[in-house]
């Protein structure tokens, strides 16, 4: 009985070195937020169908923390792969990949410099941003009761970032006028991510210019947008995940961004063995990253089915590449 035991406290530890661990650091609280919890949903999902273990740790809402936070992960040498995600954090995975080169990194929704260490996946972010331009462009110009004459929508932004400045704007505003070339394209940058309040302040500025139709990419300060959207019967285009239940009178669409599904094909081959550090790859329409609430029956409802059939058309271009967007 003795031996038994022993061997028993013998096969225990070594089977664990054989076991694959992983943490998740989110930059932010999972709580509340749609981005947050479909990357949780996804890993969870990964780590169950993997047969891994998986440590979720939320950063918190103060993004002076989250470099420290990935680099106390990646110091205790305990996971086999570190994964964090957002535009914000190439740099800081860039850093603690070089001061922990035998530690695997993986970043979703960014792109960082090339590293044998990281493996990169960030999506076309640009291809949502044009789906958002384009609808914008067929709701500002017509049918609907709101809709006025003056041909304006908007881009809200939470902050400057590459991603915006160099993919979504630009993709944002071809879009528009793509559809009609007087469409005026608005863009303000809220420089924060959890303040309603000014997204109310931003949104009323832009309503009284004689927009009527808002994306607003902002986080938190989305809340304000929409807000004041509603309570002046205008509209706006959600992003990232479906909210149109939330205002289902001013959300007539939103652009999808597939995090989760995403997320779990990532971490399942980081388990498996197959995922190739070194390389970034960008995922978008093709491979079912980026998506549109064509299904959602608010959506159906409430857009004329004319703007639908168009947007279905445009979908489709963009995935085979008929619609060339930068």
């Amino acid at each position: 009985m003795k031996r038994l035991l022993l061997l028993l406290f013998l096969v225990i530890p070594i089977a664990s070195l054989f076991s694959f661990n992983c943490a998740l650091m989110i930059t932010g609280e999972i709580g509340g937020n749609p981005i947050y919890e479909m990357m949780a949903k996804g890993a969870k999902e990964a780590a169950e169908e993997g047969d891994f273990n998986l440590k979720i740790v939320e950063g918190g809402y103060n993004p002076a923390k989250w470099e420290p936070t990935l680099i106390s992960l990646a110091a205790t040498g305990q996971y086999d792969v570190v994964v964090t995600f957002t535009e914000g954090m190439p740099e800081s995975v860039e850093k603690a990949a070089d001061m922990f080169p035998n530690q695997k990194f993986i970043l979703i929704d960014g792109i960082a410099g090339k590293r044998e260490n990281v493996f990169s996946l960030g999506f076309h972010d640009e291809q949502m941003a044009y789906l958002a331009g384009a609808f914008g462009a067929l709701i500002t110009r017509g049918e609907l009761a709101h809709a006025n004459d003056a041909k304006k929508i908007a881009l809200v932004a939470g902050d400057i970032y590459p991603a915006m400045t160099d993919r979504m704007k630009p993709a944002y505003e071809k879009a528009a006028r793509d559809i009609d070339p007087e469409t005026e394209v608005l863009f303000t940058v809220a420089g924060s991510w959890s303040d309603p309040t000014k997204g109310r302040d931003i949104a009323a500025a832009l309503f009284s210019q004689g927009v009527d139709v808002i994306y607003s990419i902002a986080g938190g300060t989305s809340v304000g947008v929409i807000n004041e959207a509603k309570k002046q019967g205008k509209y706006c285009i959600g992003v990232d995940s479906n909210i149109i239940s939330f205002a289902p009178d001013t959300i007539l669409a939103c652009t999808l961004k597939n995090a989760d599904m995403t997320i779990k094909q990532v971490l399942l081959k980081a388990s498996n063995g197959t995922l190739e550090y070194g390389k970034a790859e960008r995922w978008g329409v093709t491979e079912e990253a980026i998506g549109f609430t064509f299904d959602d029956p608010n959506y159906k409802q409430n857009v004329p089915s004319a703007i639908q059939e168009r947007m279905r058309e445009i979908f489709e271009q963009i995935k085979n590449g008929t619609i060339k967007i930068l």
